[in-house]
């Protein structure tokens, strides 16, 4: 046996001893083993218990911010600048249209067909759902995109049922600019409010031509016609005429830098509306025409026109007994809901018994969720309690009677000059004599007035152009001052 093998054979018991040590050792060390992986699960688990809460806070802090400049709120607001300077450098510009209201469409549509038809302009339109007084939840998406879809506007379906990430989705389609129909927050989902828009750029057509009254003051802004939080955070909005824009300059925080006087595209589109009447029959003679529309603010605290609830009765009787004369309810898209809330002066009830006897009427019809503007060119004249369709209905140069409902908030410099071509009256028996007058062929002696009117707060038209005309200053402006920074 080699020296070699012979000392190998004795180190054996040695290794074996050794072996068997560690063997003995191994539980022990398996145990503290065991007992340090428990400690770093126990860590692990604490970590994610406390990220979680850190995150929740977050989300607490979120959903609660109104406005207060806290360091989350300075954190979006710094990361949105960031996200902002990186639009408008490429060609075509996206441009995202949110829709809510079918009826303020018209006040849309032209900038889209108008960008349609460029080649600097990419138009993307979504449906959104909305949310009015005494609705309960959000509602009336499906509405808006049968609306659309009937006037063969292509458009996304952005719908607030619960498995939807919107906000996500709109970060997806990465508009430069972002258009939505009202400055109202309240009445959109959360995720296309203000502050959660501020990534992109956003713009405003409102949805009114203009504003006519003063409206109720708040504490945070003195009028939120041109200074609401939407208006203040715009990068342009658009107004009708320059008594607007001299109101945004008095009372904007930013003292009306973002207006811009173009006119308005709903006015140019109620221009060139064709005549078109939701009621037909095998009548021996043409019957009368009239439109009722009904504001939305029938319960107390806003502006207070709202005259349905006061009138309703008498405007059935009137239906009723006047066989030879045809009347269409046109409802502000916000009514319908509100007999849902608690200040509403009537029950959802009564209002839905007054609708069933209405509409239960030959000569009677309901417009509603429907663009409007072919109904009004082809009527003889409106009843109305206000407050869009006394500058609206004007365009079409035929007698508007106004029922006036006692305590509304006051006109401004602009209303005081549009009821100038307006029949006022406090009550429907009133507002029938009138009516009769004219439907007998008597000429309204405001008809000047009311071409005077239109003249002074629409201009000439056009203002999809203007918009567009604008939209690319602003940018050629910023893409030069980008330039000369680098420089």
């Amino acid at each position: 046996m080699s020296a070699a093998r012979l000392r190998a054979l004795r180190a054996l018991p040695r290794r074996a001893r050794a072996q068997f040590r560690r063997l003995r050792e191994l539980p022990v060390q398996m145990r503290e083993l065991d007992r340090h992986l428990s400690a770093i699960d126990t860590e692990l688990h604490r970590t994610r218990e406390e990220l979680g809460a850190v995150r929740a806070r977050l989300d607490d802090v979120g959903s609660t911010v109104d406005g207060v400049p806290d360091r989350y709120s300075e954190l979006r607001d710094s990361i949105h600048l960031v996200a902002r300077r990186a639009t408008l450098h490429r060609t075509p510009i996206r441009v995202l249209f949110l829709a809510h209201v079918l009826g303020s469409w018209d006040a849309t549509h032209p900038l889209v067909e108008a960008m349609g038809g460029s080649e600097d302009f990419e138009p993307v339109v979504a449906s959104i759902p909305r949310r009015f007084r005494g609705s309960d939840g959000f509602y009336g998406e499906q509405e808006v995109h049968e609306g659309l879809t009937g006037r063969a506007v292509p458009h996304l379906r952005l719908a607030a049922d619960g498995e939807q990430d919107l906000l996500q989705l709109v970060k997806a389609i990465e508009p430069d600019v972002i258009f939505r129909q009202s400055q109202w927050d309240a009445d959109v989902p959360d995720e296309f409010a203000t502050e959660r828009l501020g990534f992109a750029r956003t713009c405003l057509v409102p949805y009114e031509t203009m504003n006519i009254v003063r409206n109720v003051p708040d504490p945070r802004t003195p009028n939120t016609a041109v200074d609401a939080p939407f208006h203040r955070a715009a990068w342009l909005v658009f107004c009708a005429n320059e008594l607007m824009r001299e109101i945004a300059v008095r009372d904007g925080a930013r003292a009306g830098t973002q207006f811009r006087v173009v006119g308005h595209p709903k006015a140019d589109r109620l221009r060139a509306a064709v005549p078109r009447w939701p009621l037909s029959g095998d009548r021996p003679r043409r019957p009368g025409r009239v439109v009722w529309s009904a504001h939305h603010t029938i319960a107390r605290g806003w502006t207070d026109f709202g005259a349905f609830h006061l009138m309703r009765a008498e405007m059935l009787d009137w239906a009723a007994r006047s066989p030879d004369t045809e009347f269409v309810f046109m409802p502000h898209p916000a009514l319908l809901p509100l007999p849902d809330a608690e200040d509403s002066p009537i029950s959802r009830e009564e209002f839905d018994d007054w609708m069933r006897r209405w509409s239960d009427l030959p000569n009677t019809a309901v417009l509603s969720e429907a663009e409007y503007g072919p109904t009004l060119a082809a009527s003889d004249l409106m009843i109305t309690d206000g407050l869009s369709m006394l500058v609206e209905y004007q365009l079409f140069g035929k007698p508007l009677v106004f029922v006036e409902r006692e305590g509304h908030r006051p006109f401004n410099e602009i209303g005081r000059r549009v009821v100038r071509g307006v029949h006022t009256v406090r009550a429907v028996d009133e507002a029938r004599r009138l009516a009769d007058k004219f439907l007998s062929g008597h000429p309204d002696p405001l008809a000047d007035a009311q071409r005077r009117t239109v003249d002074e707060l629409f201009g000439a038209g056009n203002s999809a152009q203007r918009v567009l005309a604008v939209l690319r200053e602003e940018i050629a402006r910023e893409a030069a001052g980008t330039r000369s920074s680098a420089s």
